[in-house]
């Protein structure tokens, strides 16, 4: 008998469960959403005018959508026009992204305050975002190009990182 119960006792302290995989959030709809400016590196001579954007919120529209783990996005950004499309994977709650494109892919001729005149050219961006329920809360980095304008000549490039929130409409 107490071969019997060794065994027992062994059997069911050798047995365990599967770890549990934790489902991950939904994210495929509509989302509106606000992005704002916190930080910048760089920017060459327009750096001062970026300093001015510094805490200006700006609004965007973006199209989610998921499989298993897989997140396409495209968005709209309001104020430029540009539409920037992405690509990504979640894993429970995280959502990481990574741009593949933009239309409009620059910003022609801003003025520098030196007179100089420059254009932006996205180079790329990546968001960092933890979904809670309706809500979507990260930080996006995006790094561009600063061109002289009007010639292929790079004179810097800029680096922003912006907070982000989106909501479901």
């Amino acid at each position: 008998m107490s071969g019997f119960l060794a065994l027992t006792l062994l059997s069911s302290g050798c047995s365990s469960s599967p770890p549990v995989t934790p489902s991950n959030a939904q994210v495929s709809g509509v989302w509106l959403g606000e992005q704002t400016v916190r930080k910048f590196t760089g920017g060459e001579c327009l750096a001062p005018v970026f300093q001015e954007l510094l805490g200006f919120p700006s609004q965007f529209h973006a199209t989610l959508v998921q499989s298993g783990n897989s997140v396409t996005a495209s968005s709209d950004i309001d104020h430029t026009g540009a539409v920037c499309t992405f690509k990504g994977t979640i894993v429970g709650n995280s959502l990481v992204l990574t741009e593949t494109g933009c239309s409009e892919t620059h910003t022609t001729a801003l003025g520098c305050p030196n007179g100089d005149v420059r254009d932006l050219l996205p180079e790329s961006e990546s968001l960092h975002a933890t979904i809670d329920g309706d809500r979507i809360t990260g930080t996006a980095i995006e790094t561009d190009g600063v061109i002289v304008s009007a010639t292929p000549d790079r004179a810097g490039s800029f680096v922003g990182t912006s907070s982000f929130e989106m909501t479901r409409p």
